[in-house]
């Protein structure tokens, strides 16, 4: 399964980098839907994950999709930019 992060133009290099690290809190926001938050982010860079690999096994969704909350880092293998 794919789904979607956005972040600032000045976060993607150190993402693609390293990894996508959780918040304060201890997890990252994605969404299933890559135009969910655009508004939010107009200016922003989307981020594509995936989840298929077996690292990225505990995520909370919320009921139609759009708020999937990951607990723990995301590696740079399973991130994309898609625009």
């Amino acid at each position: 399964m794919k789904l979607y992060h956005w972040t600032t133009k000045e976060n993607v290099n150190k993402i693609l980098n390293d990894c996508l690290k959780v918040n304060s809190i201890g997890f990252s926001y994605l969404t299933k839907f890559p135009d969910r938050w655009d508004t939010l982010h107009e200016g922003g860079v989307l981020l594509e994950v995936e989840t298929g690999d077996s690292k990225l096994t505990c995520f909370e969704e919320n009921l139609d999709g759009s708020e999937v909350l990951c607990w723990g880092n995301i590696p740079k293998e399973n991130i994309k930019i898609i625009k």
